[in-house]
């Protein structure tokens, strides 16, 4: 037998024993040792004087108003590496928006998408806002958003 007729054997073999790709993709989905999150961003340290109040961030489907005492910080984008509720896209995103120094998310939208190593993972997307006005944020938080 020939060299290239041994390697085409050889090839032919591997892909139809069972348990090859299988095998792996078990070790990459295992449960026990799956990690939820990024792994490299630790846990948010509180300082002391910081309140209950200040590190709660709103997470709602309504839009701002025309005028009003808000600064718009930017886009919003998230998506969890993992499967999981929509809600892990909600805390992605009030997280997201808390490191750009928001209060709310605005227009915030989630789903449950494509994604790798996971087949569908948490997805998510919105406005970061910083409310100053505390009567706007009172009338944005209704029974369509949550407090994260």
């Amino acid at each position: 037998m020939s060299c290239f007729r041994l390697a085409r054997l050889g090839l032919l073999i591997a892909l139809v024993i069972p348990g090859g790709p299988t095998g792996a993709q078990s070790i990459l989905l295992d449960h026990r040792t799956a990690t939820y999150g990024n792994p490299w961003v630790g846990p948010r340290i509180q300082s002391a004087n910081s309140g209950a109040g200040e590190s709660r961030t709103l997470v709602t489907t309504k839009t701002l108003p025309a005028k009003g005492d808000f600064e718009i910080l930017g886009p919003l984008n998230v998506q969890a590496r993992w499967p999981g509720a929509t809600a892990k896209a909600t805390k992605l995103l009030a997280e997201q928006a808390r490191s750009m120094g928001g209060n709310v998310v605005v227009e915030a939208r989630v789903w449950q998408g494509m994604a790798f190593p996971a087949v569908v993972a948490p997805h998510g997307s919105g406005i970061a806002v910083n409310v100053k006005n505390s009567e706007l944020l009172q009338s944005l938080a209704d029974s369509s958003g949550t407090w994260e």
